[in-house]
């Protein structure tokens, strides 16, 4: 998601160095004692902090090299075994890199909360890179299908938003049932209405209709600020994180990518490069943004209740 908060009163127990510094100490003990990270790894050398909502996020130097380890409340392991498959679904097609889930679990001190985590492997990225390999790449992520339905082995996030996979064989039906209709329910059981939205759900139903897309990996949440480039100056590549994957239609990636800023040009020509556009993108493009929106709208509120409500309007 697109937007970065203050560490809340949730999380406030590690907020300087002298209560984080034993945190990670501990982290990185359970990690090893686990046989998930090598023995050296316990070493710690040197961090610094990262705030974001609700969570502690550290770039950690060990003497078995850097990692990136996020930190948050013990009821929050679900989400971080869900980020963790979802990284490792999309790093077994061997097509885009994923900043690799390295270990995950809790930790438990007398003195302060429990905390669940997960360490990644640190890569230093930069903004911008190839692009066209980027495109070229995804669309390779996109031939990874599978016959079970529309969904996923498990409930993922997007953002802090639950997301329904359970399979289902129509995707018109997934995708208004299990994406956009669960949205506006929890907006209205928060007392946000948004206008049109019966008549642009009834539409959307109507644009989804007879279109039965192969059930492709998806990143799921595909926009600027979840895609990064190892700036190596002799092979810089793309790498993906904070994914929301499911087994869905293609094109939701994509028009992701549009919502916020589009991507470079040359992202898209390295993606037809590979798998051409459908005719009738254009025409679905706005629906499966819709969802992104409303749950904007859910999380943050503000200035997305009316861009929502204008895209229903478009629709």
């Amino acid at each position: 998601m697109n937007h970065a908060f203050a560490i809340d009163e949730q999380v406030s127990g590690y907020q300087d160095d002298h209560t984080a510094q034993p945190l990670l100490s501990d982290i990185l003990a359970d990690a090893v004692s686990n046989r998930l990270l090598f023995p050296s790894a316990a070493e710690l050398l040197g961090f610094s902090r990262h705030q974001h909502k609700h969570q502690l996020q550290f770039s950690v130097q060990t003497a078995a090299g850097a990692f990136f380890i996020k930190c948050q409340e013990l009821a929050y392991l679900p989400h971080f075994a869900a980020e963790q498959e979802c990284l490792l679904r999309m790093m077994a097609t061997q097509t885009m890199a994923a900043c690799a889930p390295l270990a995950m679990g809790s930790v438990k001190r007398a003195d302060i909360q429990p905390m669940s985590y997960l360490i990644l492997q640190h890569i230093p990225l930069a903004v911008h890179g190839d692009w066209f390999s980027a495109g070229q790449q995804l669309a390779q992520m996109h031939h990874h299908i599978t016959d079970k339905g529309y969904g996923f082995e498990r409930m993922t996030w997007c953002g802090e938003t639950p997301q329904d996979n359970r399979w289902q064989e129509n995707w018109r039906e997934f995708f208004i049932n299990q994406r956009l209709q669960p949205l506006l329910t929890q907006l209205l059981d928060r007392g946000i209405r948004i206008a049109h939205s019966q008549k642009a759900l009834q539409r959307a139903s109507e644009i989804l209709a007879n279109h039965q897309p192969d059930a492709s990996l998806l990143h799921g949440d595909l926009w600027s600020g979840n895609i990064g480039f190892n700036p190596d100056r002799h092979l810089s590549y793309p790498v993906l994180f904070d994914p929301a994957s499911y087994y869905g239609d293609a094109e939701t990636d994509l028009a992701m990518t549009e919502l916020f800023g589009r991507f470079p040009k040359k992202f898209y020509d390295g993606y037809e490069s590979i798998n051409p556009l459908s005719a009738n993108y254009e025409k679905r493009r706005p629906v499966y943004q819709l969802y992104h929106l409303l749950n904007h709208a859910l999380l943050f509120g503000g200035s997305y209740i009316p861009q929502a409500e204008a895209l229903m309007a478009k629709i």
